[in-house]
């Protein structure tokens, strides 16, 4: 097999040059005409000019005219040409699956009542807490309160006045409390309709959110009511046990309504 005798390029030596011209002439002079694309500068840089070994031709060749016996090979810079097919990365399909995993999002265990606001970090809570209980019974929760406004919040504190639900033993806050069930059992008191009532409760409500006083956890998007009376005795055990695993939430059984109040810490 030749060898290189170099792979500097060619047309740098004078006496390569001159040989590549003697070849180059003698190919011509036998009636050969070759074609010749020139090179890509950036994807081919040297021409190594090949004798047999030895350094000398094997002497004449059969047929007229006898030429020098020599050959070329054209070197790509290393670099410039792209990889072999086999070392490519495989084309995408579009249509094909994701694997098994990949950005898959958790299963959602719950359900939300229309018209109910959970912030983010508390859906998270909720996503937590619902995946605990259905791993102990096999149901999904059902959310009946999240985030809510003045309004919101005096429409649901009607609803338990009205039931008679003890609502001095539900809230912390005793005073704003009782002055949320002073508008109350006045507008009743006259027969104002339901509607009016409860605009009177949520101006009071709005006062004390401008002093800094919030009634329930419901108005600073950190409660959330879970309904309750679907569930046996089991699965309120299951719940609380829920609660104690996620952490980082009170729960708070409330029968009028009956529900679950989950304050976030």
């Amino acid at each position: 097999m030749a060898e290189p005798v170099s792979t500097r390029p060619l047309l740098a030596c004078p006496r390569r040059r001159s040989a590549l011209g003697a070849f180059l002439a003698g190919v011509v002079a036998a009636g050969c005409a070759h074609a010749v694309e020139p090179a890509r500068p950036s994807a081919w840089s040297s021409i190594a000019y090949v004798v047999p070994p030895g350094g000398r031709s094997p002497g004449p060749l059969p047929g007229p005219p006898q030429v020098a016996y020599a050959s070329m090979r054209i070197e790509p810079r290393p670099g410039t040409l792209p990889p072999p097919p086999s070392a490519q990365p495989p084309p995408s399909d579009p249509g094909a699956a994701p694997p098994a995993g990949a950005g898959a999002a958790p299963e959602r265990r719950y359900a939300v009542q229309p018209g109910v606001l959970l912030p983010p970090l508390v859906q998270q809570k909720v996503a937590l807490l619902a995946l605990a209980f259905f791993r102990r019974t096999g149901k999904e929760l059902v959310i009946t309160s999240g985030t809510r406004d003045a309004a919101q919040q005096a429409e649901a504190m009607h609803e338990l006045f009205r039931l008679g639900a003890d609502v001095m033993g539900l809230y912390r806050n005793k005073p704003a409390a009782r002055e949320i069930q002073r508008a109350y059992q006045v507008g009743s008191a006259t027969g104002r309709p339901a509607s009016v009532v409860i605009a009177a409760m949520a101006e009071v409500i709005r006062l004390q959110i401008e002093r800094g006083t919030f009634i329930s956890a419901h108005l600073r998007a950190g409660a959330f009511d879970v309904r309750n009376k679907d569930m046996s005795a089991a699965d309120k055990r299951a719940f609380l046990e829920a609660v104690a695993e996620i952490g980082g939430a009170t729960a708070l059984e409330e029968s009028r309504p009956p529900h679950f109040h989950l304050q976030v810490d």
